[in-house]
């Protein structure tokens, strides 16, 4: 009897870690990622939703280590997007802004010479406005009516094990984000250029401010042959904004 008890004991254990793998084993749902994405990005997830605007300063360099200049990116809630990018040689400015109606660009070669300004197409402008909303959502799913959000099961990206979303805005705005297996942390985002080529941009180091989870480096790939490097900072959340920041510029 006490060896029946005791095969009995071994069998339940055995049943027991096998129907365990195979929960373990069975596919995530959409919500499920994105929820534990969110939680790697925040040490308190609820504080993703007091984010209203943000603003980060980044640097790039090509493959060969050249730069290619110093970018300010300001964004604010529902979908306001300013980009200022700055080069030394030939030195000039360039913005790239969604505002409130409209889009434009703007560039200056010299404080000398005037703006030149472009009001950006319709379409455009709405892409502009979707990468504002999806920077500040946080891999939040669009909301409804505004695009839609896609498990895409298990990836790999340079031998790490990932989760894939893909995100698809109204706009025609697509990216897809591959999430650490077992941390959900941000492991590389997908794109496609109007050339139909894959860039990603692969995390390379993480940098927290203010309670949330940024990177603070990336390598830049243009189908799997490296393009450049972008480092971030400083970043500011919810900022103190410029009056008129994404106003129609007047001259």
């Amino acid at each position: 009897m006490a060896l029946f008890r005791r095969l009995s004991t071994l069998v339940a254990t055995l049943l027991l870690a096998t129907t365990g793998g195979l929960a373990a084993d069975q596919p995530l749902t959409l919500e499920t990622v994105i929820a534990k994405a969110r939680a790697a990005a925040a040490a308190d997830p609820a504080a993703l939703a007091k984010v209203r605007s943000l603003r980060l300063e980044f640097t790039s360099v090509d493959e060969k280590g050249g730069s290619q200049g110093r970018m300010t990116l300001t964004l604010a809630a529902p979908g306001y997007r300013h980009q200022l990018s700055a080069v030394e040689e030939p030195r000039s400015s360039t913005v790239v802004c969604a505002g409130r109606l409209e889009g434009w660009t703007t560039r200056q070669t010299s404080p000398l010479n005037p703006k030149e300004i472009r009001p950006v197409t319709f379409e455009e402008f709405r892409k502009l406005r979707d990468m504002a909303r999806d920077d500040l959502a946080f891999f939040a799913a669009p909301a409804a009516g505004e695009g839609t959000a896609e498990y895409k099961g298990l990836t790999e990206v340079d031998g790490v094990a990932t989760h894939a979303v893909h995100y698809a805005y109204a706009s025609g705005f697509r990216i897809t984000r591959h999430f650490d297996a077992r941390s959900f942390a941000l492991v590389a985002s997908d794109q496609l250029t109007p050339a139909r080529e894959l860039i990603r941009q692969k995390v390379e180091s993480f940098v927290e401010v203010a309670g949330l989870r940024f990177a603070a480096k990336e390598t830049v790939t243009i189908e799997g042959r490296k393009s450049g490097e972008v480092t971030y900072g400083p970043i500011q959340v919810n900022p103190a904004l410029t009056p008129g920041l994404f106003d129609f510029p007047s001259f």
